[in-house]
């Protein structure tokens, strides 16, 4: 008798067993899960916004460096420019002094000469306080021991020996007594004796 070859579908083959598996509670197996696509938008949206504050904040740090360094650089410009100017105060004070001196051995005194003439010339009883020129005219101040008869006389003395002299009496149109008092010590004579040039036009 041959044997049957078809399966019979009521009878169970011996591997057969129940299948036991909780499908809805198994984990997601798959290789991409749903929740994971679903962070991935938030996830790049937080990583952009750490990017922008990292950067944000970076940028404001560098930013207050440079403000900081700025105002170093700034203070210790204001100390080299104080220096600066006490530099120019001081070159402006000694080219002035320069330019007077210039002007005043280029002008129409010699007063090297002048002044050693007033001081050798002058009497015993005499003493130069001031000496003062100008645009027009040199203004000697002093004073003279003695009483006003005896200073007059030596003060005459004293303008014709200047007036004399080819360096001195030369350049002026006239030197003049224009102040003899009496001080107030009472034992000498105050005075002042006036230089007053020629004026330019005229030939020396």
């Amino acid at each position: 008798m041959a044997r049957n070859q078809s399966r019979d579908p009521l009878v169970t083959s011996v591997h057969w067993h129940v299948d036991c598996r909780l499908t809805a509670e198994l984990p997601d197996d798959r290789v991409v899960s749903s929740r994971f696509l679903m962070n991935l938008p938030f996830g790049a949206v937080t990583l952009a916004l750490l990017i922008f504050f990292g950067w944000e904040l970076t940028t404001d740090l560098s930013l207050r460096s440079n403000i900081a360094d700025w105002g170093r650089r700034l203070s210790d410009s204001r100390v080299e420019l104080a220096n600066i100017k006490s530099q120019q105060r001081e070159y402006t004070t000694l080219a002035f002094k320069i330019e007077t001196a210039y002007d005043l051995m280029k002008g129409r005194l010699f007063v090297t000469h002048f002044m050693r003439q007033l001081a050798h010339l002058r009497p015993a009883s005499m003493v130069i306080d001031n000496v003062e020129a100008t645009d027009s005219s040199v203004l000697v101040r002093g004073s003279l021991v003695g009483g006003a008869e005896e200073a007059t006389r030596d003060i005459g003395l004293y303008l014709e020996q200047l007036r004399k002299d080819h360096e001195i009496g030369s350049r002026f149109d006239s030197i003049l007594v224009t102040n003899l008092e009496r001080s107030r010590s009472g034992d000498q004579q105050n005075f002042e004796l006036t230089f007053r040039f020629k004026p330019p036009d005229n030939p020396q």
